[in-house]
This record gives structure tokens, sequence and C-alpha cells, in this order.
């Protein structure tokens, strides 16, 4: 038999309306308890003034002589009624209930009461009303219960669940968590003999959960990637000067450093070979806040919405949704270049490592500097952390070199590799989608990253989406429609399948030649032709001379 859930609470003025009526009822009760008179005239005197039976009076005071509070006379919100019913109709309601409302379908309870009246009737018992059967809903079932037999979607569960949370840090970098948002807010550039774009960037965020500082960003036009991802880890564990001198910017950044656990979601970019190789490398643990734990991820989403309300007070402000927009003009209104948005997106995420955090009344710097001193400090180069976390591949090396994009690599040192290709197997490759003219693969000896370049020489930059977009523009060029694919071969279809001649008409053409070369009696019974006659011979006359 389920547990029988306690009723729900009372509104707030459903609570101030049963005070006032307890206070009544005390003052009532009083009189009775401390009167001199009869004790059943001042009874049924109190019974008249709060218009309840006596029994209930009776009642009331069974409950208000112990201590004489007037919460005591409040509703009993988690008591359950004796029930009234018999035994048998109880079990039909349940069963009938079971079988026919708590379904994925979630059917109105009214057919369902029709049916519960029809089965009590066939069995000979008294049928319930429909409030009665109503009342017997939250005794039978529970909330939860509720939810997942008549909802497919999870969130009517999640929200019937606590969530105390999780995030715990003891010290600085013990536990970060990283995440994507676009921006609220669009950027304008111009391209030279391009025209103009206009649109929003994305912007990737990793955040320490002990101190709540910001450790890096990635903001970037493609959707979050590997790549994304791999830039943002580059900023968080490396310093900054350099990075912030060459945009311009005055102030410090100095939180970094290498995470010890990685908070993320199950984005395909987090699932990566690539990723899980580059934390092991790096000593980083990943723990992946799964569906129905949305939650635990709650102080990078906190932060980015954060960055977002400030961004979003620039011209060209998207909104939150269309209906905040209210109808901006935001591409119109775009005033702000991509490297400027970088550099607002920086000096906001300073402010908010001075800013005093509201609730906790702690500055995110003041943190970092006071529990971050005594961490281990790593000297590591933000190209190859960059490396390490780019997408990556497997490939054979051939005499050739390695094969990638429908294009062949190779470098000097590559050749030194092709006598032990065998016993190599494959090897390990990454390549930035910006640049594509070469691509790093892990040296088997060093284990370090070396850049090979295009085998045919073309060494000019570009992008993976550029090369894509022209071998798609080669194909469209190259493409033959289905009727041209398919006319030579329907030919060769025509000649292979022509017929053959047949046995019995093979043996007929093979008797026709050896009876053309038979004898044949006519030939011999045919006279003989007669010589030809011979002619005389002329003599020749000779031709008269004349003398001169």
């Amino acid at each position: 038999m389920p547990k029988r859930p306690q009723k729900a609470a009372l509104s707030p003025a459903q609570a101030d309306e049963a005070w006032s009526a307890a206070r009544r009822a005390a003052r009532e009760l009083d009189r009775v308890l401390d009167g001199s008179g009869p004790r059943l005239a001042a009874i049924d005197r109190a019974a008249a003034e709060l218009r309840i039976s006596t029994r209930q009076v009776h009642n009331l005071l069974a409950r208000y002589r112990i201590d004489r509070t007037v919460t005591s006379l409040l509703p009993r919100l988690g008591g359950v009624r004796k029930k009234r019913l018999d035994q048998g109709i109880e079990e039909i309601i349940a069963k009938t209930l079971r079988e026919f409302w708590l379904v994925l379908e979630a059917p109105p309870l009214a057919p369902v009461v029709d049916e519960i009246r029809a089965r009590c009737e066939e069995a000979g018992l008294a049928v319930p009303s429909y409030l009665t059967v109503a009342r017997r809903i939250p005794t039978l079932f529970g909330p939860e219960e509720i939810a997942k037999k008549r909802s497919a979607n999870p969130k009517h569960v999640q929200r019937l669940k606590p969530r105390p949370g999780y995030i715990h840090a003891a010290h600085p970098l013990d536990v970060c968590q990283i995440d994507h948002t676009p921006t609220d807010i669009n950027f304008i550039e111009v391209v030279e003999g391009g025209g103009t774009f206009i649109g929003r960037a994305y912007l990737t965020l990793v955040t320490d959960v002990a101190t709540r500082c910001i450790l890096g960003f990635c903001l970037t036009l493609e959707t979050p990637s590997a790549l994304s991802v791999a830039l943002c880890l580059a900023q968080a564990m490396c310093p900054k000067e350099g990075w912030l001198t060459g945009r311009g910017i005055e102030h410090d950044w100095p939180m970094f450093g290498r995470p010890r656990a990685l908070v993320t979601d199950s984005a395909k970019e987090f699932k990566g070979h690539a990723f899980q190789i580059g934390c092991d490398n790096y000593g980083i643990r990943v723990r992946y806040r799964d569906r129905g734990r949305v939650h635990h991820g709650g102080v990078v989403e906190r932060l980015l919405g954060k960055l977002n309300a400030v961004l979003a007070t620039q011209p060209g402000s998207t909104g939150r949704s269309v209906a905040d927009r209210d109808k901006y003009p935001a591409e119109h209104r775009a005033r702000l270049s991509f490297a400027d948005l970088e550099r607002c997106v920086t000096l906001a995420v300073i402010d908010h490592n001075l800013q005093e955090n509201a609730k906790t009344l702690k500055v995110p710097a003041t943190e970092w500097d006071r529990r971050a001193g005594n961490h281990p400090r790593f000297d590591d180069d933000p190209m190859r952390i960059l490396l390490a976390f780019m997408p990556g591949t497997e490939r054979r090396i051939s005499p050739q070199g390695v094969s990638m994009f429908a294009l062949d690599y190779y470098s000097a040192w590559l050749g030194g590799l092709v006598p032990q290709r065998d016993r190599l197997g494959k090897l390990e490759v990454r390549y930035d989608p910006r640049d594509i003219s070469h691509v790093y693969i892990r040296d088997p000896e060093t284990r370090e990253f070396r850049s090979v370049e295009r085998r045919d020489g073309n060494l000019a930059p570009i992008t993976l989406w550029e090369h894509e977009a022209d071998r798609m523009r080669r194909r469209d060029t190259n493409a033959r429609s289905s009727v041209e694919k398919v006319t030579l071969r329907r030919g060769i279809a025509k000649i292979a399948c022509e017929p053959k001649p047949s046995k019995t008409a093979l043996r007929n053409a093979v008797r026709k030649t050896h009876a053309a070369a038979a004898p044949k009696p006519y030939d011999a019974m045919r006279p003989a032709a007669p010589a030809p006659a011979e002619h005389p011979v002329r003599q020749k006359r000779n031709l008269p001379v004349e003398d001169w």
C-alpha cells in the first residue's frame, strides 16, 4: 500500500482565515473552560456562536485543553479521515483509477468515475459520487507517481524533487565549470568586397566554483565545438598578460591554473576523444551533469546570464526573447565590431571578478588572492594546451604521408617513419579548422606534436569550411543528371543482354556448313563442257616502206 501523502498547504489567504477562525474558537472555549455556570449550557452557547455542532465543540475542547494555544485549533493538514465506504468499493475505486486514469494518455476523471460506478452496480455495491472518487486520488497516489504515469515530460517529475545542489569546493581550481551560450547582442563586421555581416557570437566560459572567479572565455563565430573549448581552456590555464596587452586592456586578470575537476554538460564537444585525451594529459577529471542534473552547473549558468545582461545594455541587444525585444531593431542598431565585443566581454569579466557577491559578501578576486597562493603553478604553453584539446583523429602513414580532408600532408621527418609504419600503427593527428594548410602529428619518439604541411606545396591559409564549400561547389559543377548516369550503363547492359543463339540454331548452322561442302549427285550428272576451239594463227603482213 503506497504511503498516504499529506494534504497540500494552505494559501496565505486561507491561512489568515483559518487563524482568525481559530482565535474566535479559542475565545469561546476559554469561556467554557473558565466559566462558573453549567458546562452543557456553555457548550451550547459556544456551538451557537461558532455555528458548529456540540459534538464538534467537544472535539475542539479535547484538543484545546492540553496546552490552550490557538495553533492547536488550526486545521490538521496531515491527517487522514477514516474511510466510510465499503472495502469492496474502495478496492474498485483504487483498481479502476490505476487502470484507466493513471495512464500516459492522461484522460479526464469523469469517464473514469462512470466506469467505477458501473463496476459498483455490477457488484451490487453502493455507487460513489464524483467528489468521493476525486478525494481518493491524493491518498492513493503520490505526486511523483502521478507525474511519471500521466506525463511523458520529465520536467514534471523534476519539479517535484528537492535540488539542494552539490557544488562544494574547498580550494580554488578543485571544481570548475564550463558552458556555452549565444551572446544577447549583435556585432557588425565589414568584409572587404563582400558587404557587411551582422550576427551573434557564441560565448564559452570557464569559472571556478570555490571563488566564483571567471578563469577564461572564448568568443567565436562558430557554434560550440572542440575548437572553442580548446581556445577557452588555453586561456583559462595560462597567464593572460600578453593577451590583455595585445588588446589594449590595462587591467589585471591574474586567475589561471589547471582545474582538478571540470563539470560539463553532455554536448558532443565534451564527449569527443580529443577532449578526453587532453583532460587525461593535464590531470583534469571530467564530471557530466546529465539529464535531470542541469542545476549542477548553476555557477557558470548564472555567470553567463550576468555577462549577457551587461552586453544587453549596449546598442544591438537582441533581448532575452522576442517579447522582451519588443520590435527593437537590433540589427540596425548594432555598433560593436567583433574585436570591440571581445574587449567588452573582457572588461565585464574583470569587473565581475572585482564585484562583491550580494549573498556571500565575498569578492572573487580577494578570495582568489587569499586562497590560491598555495596551489601549484605550471608553466603551461598556450599552444601546447591548444593542440592537446583541438579536434583530431588517427591516421596510418603511407609512403606519400597522411591523408585528411581529401588532401595529402607530408614532411621530411615523416620519411624516417615510413619503414616503421607497420609497427607504429596509427598516428595521432590534430588540426585547426581555422587553417588546414598544416596538420599536427604526434611524434612517436618525443610524444610532441609537430607541424606537417600540404604535399602539393600550397601553403596558403584556408579554413576547413572554405575547403568543404569549394569541394561542394566542384561536385555541383561536375554533377551529372540521373539520366546521364544511367545512359551508358544501359548501353552496356543492352550489349550484355542481347539474345544469344540457341543450341538448336547453332547446330543447324553447323549442319548447313557441312551440307554445303558435301558432294552433290547432280554435279556428277552434268555433261562436261566442250573445250573452246583454237583460233588459227594469223600471218603478219609487213607494212610497205617508202624510200625517200
